[in-house]
């Protein structure tokens, strides 16, 4: 007997369908830009859902800078 995947599963699986369908949009539009505005969308909209991730992604996106300043005379 098959499962019926529950509410909860079901959203799930639609909304990573969005989400990859949305990127390879944006990548085939603007390439590598475009893959990155992708996951600029995803992130806020999860930091939208919980907004005390906005902190994180904020360390994170700090340390990369870090990392990266610099580097294409920015």
């Amino acid at each position: 007997m098959q499962q019926v995947p529950s509410a909860s599963e079901d959203r799930q699986a639609r909304r990573a369908a969005h989400w990859a369908a949305r990127q390879t949009r944006q990548v085939e539009e603007r390439g590598d830009a475009g893959r990155a505005d992708a996951w600029w969308d995803r992130a806020r909209a999860i930091c939208k859902s919980n907004p005390e991730l906005w902190n994180d992604l904020g360390r994170t996106l700090e340390n990369w800078t870090g990392r990266h300043d610099g580097s294409h005379g920015a």
